[in-house]
């Protein structure tokens, strides 16, 4: 049982430093991680290029985008 702790530990701590390794050279991340520690997080890049992609995920501030005006209204069928 100690054995399997260990290694779930050195895989979580692997994991961490990876993923700092990634906010350090990427920097889109890096800008992301800065832009949270400001507090504005809407300043992020990767949540602004993710508002196209994503309209409906939006942050708790900021209204979700509305259904475009040309996409068909899902119906019921008639029975």
């Amino acid at each position: 049982m100690e054995q399997g702790s260990r290694s779930l530990l050195i895989i979580l701590c692997v994991a961490l430093l990876l993923g700092a390794v990634v906010v350090g050279v990427h920097p889109a991340y890096r800008k992301a991680l800065v832009s949270i520690a400001k507090g504005q997080p809407a300043e992020s890049p990767i949540w602004k290029a993710n508002k196209d992609y994503y309209p409906d995920v939006s942050l708790p501030d900021a209204p979700a985008a509305s259904p475009a005006a040309d996409a068909p209204a899902e119906t019921a069928p008639a029975i």
